[in-house]
């Protein structure tokens, strides 16, 4: 009970900080305009950005089942896909929910160890944070005067209103223990869970096993087979993100003459955003992609006329593909065919 409060009390206050950002984002603007904007627009181009999503999301089954395979499990994919979009419906409640609820739910209809599964997602979530690195230190490059503009602009926005010290921070020793300490700290529990797995509690047997479940999973990327169509799947998911943003641009005229360079930027300034702690990325993408598009000379009413028609689309594609695919894992032994 004091857990299910606790999620409650979670899915308010981010839903409040989300709502705060969204506030921030359209103050001031004229949302009469912006309404028309957004209701005339070519909205073609956005069913062709949603094509571009599903690409991704198949993409994205497809490397997972490959993580998975090593373990010694042939999960479908169609239960492989449709557990991914039970995890990105998740994600809209409460963030990075979807990762374990993707594993419990491929768990559920594949029968596949949770904690194995949960290992698979890490190795995921940190080759797309590396992906997103890259990408980020590409445009830096290449845009890295335009990138300083918009620090600048979403520091004075009041959204990191603590930039200075976070920079001290950064360059201070703490930042290298900050970053050190937590791989000592899981390497000196699982030692000690492994010695007092001798006592029999219960407890400690059960996370050694999930400890020692998400290593295999974490392991299972070197007994993978194929890792240049793994790699190929990863660049593949990632210029579909780009392209949904990209193929956007023409759906508005006045993004509609932006160039590659702009899609690019808007990938990154757009992926940042949807790691925010907040559903959805709500609000902190609509700010960051839309200050973004002010250093191509669009301004900043059309850049969030633009980010709100992808948000929107896809927020409602992951909404209408997250219900389904809770029907078919709630209901798989009756609908999933073998």
């Amino acid at each position: 009970m004091k857990k299910k409060g606790y999620k409650i009390i979670q899915f308010i206050v981010l839903l409040l900080i989300g709502a705060g950002l969204m506030y921030l984002a359209f103050a001031g603007k004229d949302l009469a305009k912006m309404m028309n904007d957004i209701l005339n627009a070519r909205y073609s181009w956005v069913i062709l950005s949603l094509i571009f999503s599903m690409f991704a999301y198949t993409s994205r089954a497809m490397r997972w089942n490959m993580l998975i395979v090593p373990l010694g499990f042939k999960p479908r994919l169609f239960n492989t896909f449709w557990a991914l979009l039970f995890g990105y419906f998740a994600n809209l409640a409460i963030p990075r929910m979807g990762e374990v609820s993707r594993c419990g739910a491929l768990s559920r209809t594949e029968k596949i160890p949770f904690e194995r599964l949960l290992g698979t997602v890490i190795v995921e979530r940190i080759i797309d944070v590396l992906t997103l690195a890259i990408l980020i230190i590409v445009v830096a490059i290449m845009q890295l005067a335009r990138l300083r503009e918009l620090l600048m602009q979403v520091f004075s926005h009041g959204m990191y209103p603590a930039h200075n010290s976070l920079i001290m921070v950064l360059q201070s020793y703490y930042f290298i223990l900050l970053i050190v300490a937590p791989f000592f700290g899981l390497l000196f529990l699982y030692l000690f869970l492994k010695s007092g797995k001798k006592s029999g509690s219960k407890l400690v047997i059960k996370i050694f096993n999930l400890l020692n479940g998400m290593g295999e999973g974490l392991r299972s990327v070197l007994k993978m087979k194929n890792t240049w169509l793994f790699l190929l799947h990863t660049i593949f998911i990632w210029f579909m993100y780009f392209a949904v943003a990209y193929s956007c641009f023409f759906s508005i005229d006045a993004t509609s003459g932006l160039g590659i360079e702009a899609g690019i930027f808007t990938l990154t300034v757009g992926g940042l955003g949807m790691t925010a702690p907040v559903q959805g990325g709500f609000g902190a993408y609509h700010i960051l992609v839309s200050k973004g598009l002010t250093l191509f000379g669009i301004s900043e009413s059309d850049g969030l006329v633009l980010a709100t028609i992808i948000h929107t689309s896809q927020t409602v594609l992951v909404l209408l593909l997250g219900s389904i695919s809770t029907i078919f894992i709630f209901t798989s032994k009756k609908i999933i065919p073998k």
